[in-house]
């Protein structure tokens, strides 16, 4: 079936979808350029430094909760006792 160019859901301004559904060539993938390898290096720095932040406000917030809870069983013992 032909393009029908008069027909309202095909713009010839916009490019259609059908080219981004073909498969990529056989072979090895293309070397990235030095600037993208040094983006990804400092992206995957950027990462780990997040991962290392997340865990440690993890942590806080685990030994906050135990002491919380260390601190309610020793002030329920103590009235217990009294």
């Amino acid at each position: 079936m032909p393009d029908d160019l008069n027909d309202p859901r095909i713009s010839a301004y916009r490019p259609q979808k059908w080219w981004r559904v073909l498969p990529k060539p056989p072979g090895p993938a293309p070397r990235p350029s030095k600037a993208e390898r040094e983006r990804a290096e400092r992206i995957q720095a950027r990462a780990e430094r997040l991962h290392l932040a997340g865990l440690t406000n993890a942590a806080t917030l685990v030994m906050g909760v135990v002491l919380v809870a260390v601190i309610l069983m020793v002030v329920l013992i103590m009235m217990s006792r009294h």
